[in-house]
């Protein structure tokens, strides 16, 4: 099945590729024929001029504006298909990239790392190799935010599964995702810009209300009165030209009366444009889409509008509302332009504008926000179903009702590559359940406990799991298992570790959620003798509170906690030695580890070990 979907990407790369060479070349015979075109207008033009033929001059002009604009436009919409193509190339190539385990050029979501989080540090969500970068295929700042939050916090029952059926709906559309996701990728505003944008949205009216009826009925009369009295004294000689230039005045004191919040405007919003028609594009994307699942429907309609007739003034979908935004904000963009200032002392182009914006920000400014959120809330679904379908083996698991509740049949690491990865069995039941894991070094103690904790995290965040079956209940993940030391703030990786399990403890004092707890080499900074009474005393403490989990360990004397604590269970990690070589086969096996390798892994590494009297009989 693997191999199916690596077949499908690279068809699809394939023809995405052939597709944009095609494009390609296209735009250069647009390009070619452009300036063929406005030579030949130019000369048909100028000899008509110089043969005083009127009539055809004015004609002549005409098809030569009307002919170049409607050149560039379709030059414009060849070159979107061409990019919009490209960025299909490079979606395919990175789904290619993603088989293969390879996440070096994708966003790892430093921004979201947080040393204090119950476990994202010690299960790789965020940073290099990351679930993050496996998962995320959001372009937008609210996409990622959302795929960050639903990896970090546990989300209700209900809303888990009403992901699950978004996701799995969404899994079938691949040319739709991919065509959003393209969309998206023309995003490249700043998420400072976005804030700019959106606080210019909430900002109150450039022009203030009680001025807005005046200078509508001076945008119109003044407008239409300069450019009267231009038209008439080109055509009737005898008024004085000095009458036109009083009315481009009086409109020159019009314009500048505003000019400073027209300039305003332009600052907060000019780098908004591209992101604002990137935006307009995925919210029709999904406007016009056909959805079944819940969640998606109740992300549609935030989108489509609300309800009423659609006129100027309300009833437009979010595509349309943006759209419009884009237009008015492309225009003040225009100031930059010589032209635009000679046309807007006869027009008063700043004016209408101003009034246009104003008009948009009171019908819409309350809703622009939660449609970039269900764009994102949609990206994020994207994403998800994007890498369900790009793991096809991987299962959506069951939520349970039970409390401390996991069962599991080979479940592997999302993050190692399928042939490397070693699948195991598991199942856990009730409070105070502790899994003592005991095994030699580098037997895959650590590795288990993550996969364990990753696939519950994909698992509560709606995603599908690495396990041929899987089903858990909703409980907080809690892990103590890469605490380091801190030069910086004089903290050993010992006192590390205790304000680690401190925070543990802290949350078991009120815990909104049943916690399962991972340490891995619990104590490991202290003495064998203190670490053994520690580690004891703690796993009994636990055993006691809301909570269950898993303790990694080479104390194999904590095994025989299980003589003591009902609820205790022991399982271990093994490896035999075979001549010169260690061989690990990473399967969990009930009881405490019996078999050990830390001599020969020195001796591999150049170290001289003294032979004991046993080991020389």
């Amino acid at each position: 099945m693997k191999k199916s979907v690596e077949a499908i990407f690279q068809g699809r790369l394939s023809e995405f590729q052939q597709q944009a060479q095609i494009l390609q070349k296209k735009y250069n015979q647009v390009s070619i024929l452009r300036i063929i075109f406005f030579f030949v207008a130019i000369i048909g033009v100028i000899y008509l001029a110089n043969a005083r033929e009127t009539y055809w001059f004015v004609v002549a002009l005409i098809v030569a504006i009307v002919g170049f604009i409607l050149l560039i436009k379709w030059h414009q919409h060849v070159k979107q298909q061409y990019e919009q193509t490209e960025r299909l190339v490079t979606i395919n190539q990175e789904e290619l990239q993603r088989l293969n385990y390879n996440f070096q050029s994708f966003d790892a979501g430093v921004t979201y790392q947080d040393a204090r989080h119950p476990y994202s540090g010690d299960l790789d969500v965020f940073g290099d190799h990351s679930l993050f970068q496996l998962i995320n295929r959001s372009a937008t700042r609210k996409g990622k935010d959302f795929i960050a939050d639903w990896l970090r916090e546990t989300a209700s029952k209900v809303e888990i599964e009403a992901r699950q059926e978004a996701i799995q709906e969404l899994i079938r559309q691949l040319d739709w995702r991919q065509t959003q996701q393209a969309y998206g990728r023309q995003v490249k505003t700043t998420q400072e810009e976005i804030e700019q944008l959106l606080a210019w949205v909430a900002s109150p009216s450039a022009i203030s209300p009680q001025w807005q009826t005046i200078y509508r009925i001076i945008r119109y009369t003044f407008s239409f009165l300069t450019l009267l009295l231009i038209v008439l004294s080109v055509v009737h000689p005898s008024i004085n030209w000095t009458v036109p230039m009083v009315a481009v005045l009086i409109n020159m004191i019009v314009v500048g009366s505003i000019a400073k919040a027209a300039s305003e405007v332009h600052q907060q919003t000019n780098q908004s444009v591209s992101t604002l028609k990137a935006y307009q594009f995925m919210m029709q994307g999904v406007e016009q889409q056909t959805f079944h699942s819940t969640k998606l429907q109740r992300l549609q309609q935030a989108l489509k509008g609300d309800g009423l007739p659609q006129t100027r003034s309300g009833g437009k979908s979010a595509s349309q509302s943006v759209k419009e935004l884009s237009y008015i904000l492309s225009n003040f963009d225009a100031r930059a332009n010589v032209m635009y200032h000679i046309f807007n002392v006869i027009l008063l182009l700043d004016v209408h504008w101003l009034l246009r914006a104003d008009r948009w920000k009171a019908r819409a400014k309350d809703r622009i926000e939660g449609w970039l959120n269900s764009i994102g809330e949609v990206e994020a679904l994207d994403s998800i179903a994007s890498f369900a379908y790009a793991q096809p083996e991987f299962t959506f698991p069951k939520i349970s009702d039970q409390r401390h509740y996991i069962h599991t049949e080979a479940m592997g690491h999302c993050l190692i590559p399928p042939q490397q990865r070693v699948t195991n069995d598991f199942a856990m039941q009730g409070r105070g359940g502790i899994n003592v894991v005991t095994g030699s070094n580098m037997s895959g103690k650590s590795t288990f406990l993550r996969t364990v904790g990753t696939n519950i995290v994909l698992a509560l965040t709606g995603a599908p799991v690495c396990a041929q079956q899987f089903e858990v209940s909703i409980m907080q993940v809690f892990t103590s298992m890469r605490t380091q030391d801190s030069l910086e703030e004089n903290v050993s990786s010992f006192y590390a570790e205790l304000q680690r399990l401190r925070q543990l403890l802290t949350m078991l004092e009120t815990p909104q959620l049943p916690i399962l707890f991972m340490l891995d080499e619990i104590l490991k900074g202290t003495n064998s003798q203190d670490r053994h009474h520690g580690a004891a005393s703690l796993i009994k403490q636990l055993g006691k509170l809301e909570a269950s989990g898993f303790v990694s360990t080479h104390d194999l004397e904590l095994g025989k906690l299980a003589d003591e604590l009902l609820n205790l269970r022991n399982y271990n990690f093994t490896s035999t030695i075979e001549g010169d070589e260690i061989i690990f086969d990473y399967k969990l096996h009930d009881g405490v580890c019996q078999s050990f390798n830390a001599s020969k892994l020195m001796e591999k590494m150049g170290i001289a070990i003294e032979k004991t009297q046993n080991q020389a009989s």
